[in-house]
């Protein structure tokens, strides 16, 4: 009986030692740490003597990415002032905040459904704030070794607040959207990037297009200077309220 025992004994310890073993490869296998990236930027920019002006730009970005899945968010926020030259006081020129986020499932080697949402608050606008979410297929390419090529299409719902004006009250329009974006990165040397990219939603009562051009260059191994231009354009405004507004920013990007 004894000899049985120490037979079962044997043959459990080599069971527990080729699943430990396995287990010992498998971790191994597992990256350590996530395959994540995000960067943080920052811009001021001040002027004296005749104009008394003050810009800050800031941002933060972040991507997080399995096998499947792919999950990013994007924060900007400006604010500017300038000083009245008659009456001498300081005020607020430009204030805006935006947020996105955004998840894709990879279901092949180039295809991916999307769910975005986005909210965006504007106090130089004439919308109170404007909000939106959808969820469509996008197509990924790979025009080259150091560049690439996403395309979109999808469906989804927007509302968008307008301020009140003297001849008009305020408003809450909500409406259907149909959205195309494309977003081009090229990597042109190992320390610069251009990035492009541009969507419109097309709704009912508006259609609201944005673009963001930009171009970085690495002064140090995770901090780069950025040069950007962000355009948006909505075919339907209020009041006196300009239907393009342009943003031409220099920023420093810290990567980690």
């Amino acid at each position: 009986m004894k000899i049985i025992y120490m037979k079962q004994g044997c043959q459990l310890l080599v069971l527990a030692t080729t699943l430990a073993s396995q287990f010992v490869l498998a971790e191994e296998k597992t990256p350590e740490t996530p395959n994540w990236k995000a960067n943080v930027e920052f811009g001021y920019v001040a002027t004296s003597g005749n104009t008394e002006t003050t810009s800050i730009n800031g941002g933060f970005s972040a991507v997080y990415e399995v096998e499947k899945w792919r999950h990013a968010i994007d924060i900007k926020s400006i604010f500017g002032s300038a000083e009245d030259s008659t009456t001498s006081d300081v005020k607020t020129n430009a204030e805006k905040y935006f947020i996105e986020g955004k998840t894709d499932y990879k279901y092949s080697e180039t295809g991916y459904a999307f769910v975005l949402a986005n909210y965006e608050d504007d106090r130089f606008s004439d919308n109170d704030y404007q909000a939106s979410i959808a969820i469509g297929r996008g197509f990924g390419f790979k025009p080259s070794e150091t560049s690439k090529l996403d395309l979109e299409l999808g469906l989804g719902y927007r509302e968008t607040k307008k301020k009140a004006t003297l001849l008009l009250p305020e408003e809450s329009i909500g409406e259907s959207i149909a959205r195309l974006s494309a977003a081009y990165e090229w990597q042109i040397t190992k320390s610069s990037k251009f990035e492009q990219k541009l969507s419109t939603d097309i709704g009912e009562d508006s259609t609201v297009t944005k673009s963001y051009s930009g171009l970085s260059a690495n002064v140090a191994e995770n901090l780069a200077l950025k040069l950007s231009l962000t355009a948006t354009h909505q075919s339907e405004v209020r009041g006196d309220a300009e239907d393009l507004d342009t943003v031409t920013a220099v920023t420093v990007v810290y990567n980690f």
